[in-house]
């Protein structure tokens, strides 16, 4: 009975280390891949600013601010969003999943 505890027991730590391992590398991927928002705006005049659009919508910054919002890569090179966005080097969706702040209306 107890080498039958003890061989369960191994064998849960096993999985739950196996687990782990993989979880964590599974983050550590998502990490490589992620873009981030650097916004270096210091004031915010009013009014919108498109910064882009496609057939269905326009997008807008909520003030005039496309000269201090950046795209910071996973190989920490950064540009302008409203450059990157016209060079297609990201997308409008994967700008606003890492929390770009747009005014998004319905043309």
């Amino acid at each position: 009975m107890k080498k039958k505890t003890l061989f369960i027991i191994a064998g849960a730590t096993v999985l739950i280390i196996a687990a782990s391992i993989f979880l964590l590398h599974k983050n550590i991927e998502l990490k490589k891949n992620r873009i981030s928002i650097i916004d270096a705006t210091y004031t915010c005049n009013e009014g919108y600013e498109k910064i882009y659009e496609d057939n269905d919508y326009v997008y807008s910054f909520p003030c005039f601010k496309s000269n201090s919002v950046f795209v910071k890569f996973p190989d920490n090179n950064k540009m302008l969003v409203t450059k990157a966005l016209s060079e297609e080097k990201v997308t409008i969706d994967e700008l606003i999943k890492a929390g770009l702040d747009v005014v998004k209306e319905k043309k």
